[in-house]
């Protein structure tokens, strides 16, 4: 992709909604909840749609979380900011929207994390290659915290002072109407507005690391915990939403560490992961998880016949924010989230499996290593 046409986090965008070609907006109005005696007026605010681009309120900036560079990519988790409202966009299911009582979407103070999701797929046709860039594509934003998804549709407000916005809101299930475009803002027309340029260091991955493993789609961590399956007794392993938490730290190690050895992590490297917090290898079982959507992964005592190969899509040494694939060594089977809650029904969590087709949940990054 040519350099110029790269969005970057911390410049001015507008979201188009996909289906009815209107903006996403920052309303002036507090959000009103309606009682049976009284209504109260909350400290958030309306998000709409408008079919008027050049508004304010239209203007967002998006912010990546612990960002090692400046580009926006599918993969990338991001907070966004309303650009005249200085509040960012949230996301709660457990609140319902005004009018069709979906996910309950709003401008609040508090920060609030979505990753940008494709319209199609970031692995190519062959699985040997990835499309990480957004410029000129639809994409999804949906939060890490839930799993739900930004959505609009042609449905206005009830209300007086609202009614030429339509109705903006959350959903699990994902349609056009959960589709947006990122369009960038001519910033030189706009007053007062300074892009802070950020300049990061890329943080390579070494031997005996301590770090957090997240899903590239989802942004969900690879996770664990002393709770175990009730199918096998074994120690579940499965993918944690939002927060990040002690729970989500493993060690990554070489299984076929030299005696000179940089301890850089390279592409077909055999590795070792360990959970931090209960010190259990990370294992595939011969067993179907229990939604039988691949085969189990759990926590094992044992470090002997558990290696994986680190499969790249390059040949740079493994960095923070760079996707890669986790490959058992011995079977041809690949880690993966799966769509299914746990065994063990523990909040939202998801299953951890291994797969014989590699898809898009098959896709990791390293999101921090500890210092």
């Amino acid at each position: 992709m040519d350099q110029t046409s790269q969005l970057k986090q911390g410049t001015l965008i507008q979201l188009r909604h996909v289906t009815t070609k209107q903006y996403l907006k920052g309303t002036i109005h507090f959000v009103v909840i309606k009682g049976f005696l009284r209504s109260k007026e909350l400290q958030d605010y309306y998000l709409g749609t408008t079919p008027k681009e050049d508004d304010f309120y239209t203007y967002f900036i998006i912010e990546k979380y612990l960002p090692t560079d400046n580009n926006l990519e599918l993969g990338s988790i991001v907070s966004i900011q309303n650009y005249g409202q200085q509040q960012y966009v949230n996301l709660n299911p457990s609140k319902q929207s005004e009018v069709t009582q979906q996910g309950y979407v709003c401008l609040s103070q508090d920060k609030h994390y979505f990753v940008i999701q494709p319209k199609n797929n970031i692995l190519t046709n062959n699985s040997d290659s990835i499309d990480t860039s957004i410029a000129q594509k639809q994409v999804r934003f949906t939060s890490i915290d839930n799993g739900y998804s930004l959505h609009s549709h042609i449905v206005p407000y009830k209300s007086q002072n609202l009614s030429q916005y339509n109705e903006v809101s959350g959903v699990k299930d994902c349609d056009n109407n959960t589709l947006w475009e990122i369009l960038p803002v001519q910033e030189n027309l706009i007053k007062n507005f300074i892009h802070k340029v950020q300049t990061y260091e890329q943080i390579k991955i070494y031997n005996g690391d301590i770090i957090i493993i997240r899903n590239l789609l989802t942004g969900w961590t690879l996770h664990s915990h002393t709770t175990c399956y009730k199918s096998t007794k074994l120690q579940e392993i499965s993918l944690f939403s939002y927060p990040r938490d002690y729970n989500d730290f493993w060690i990554i190690t070489k299984s076929n560490l030299k005696e000179r050895d940089d301890g850089i992590f390279r592409k077909n490297d055999e590795i070792v992961l360990r959970h931090n917090q209960t010190q259990k290898f990370l294992s595939c079982s011969n067993r179907q998880s229990y939604s039988q959507s691949g085969y189990q992964v759990y926590g094992s005592e044992c470090s002997t016949n558990i290696g994986f190969l680190f499969e790249k899509f390059d040949n740079q040494p493994l960095q923070v924010n760079h996707p890669f694939l986790i490959k058992h060594s011995t079977k041809n089977l690949y880690l993966s989230q799966s769509n299914f809650q746990t065994e063990s029904k523990i909040g939202i969590q998801k299953e951890a499996v291994f797969v014989q087709k590699v898809t898009d949940l098959c896709l990791w990054v390293v999101e921090l290593r500890k210092p």
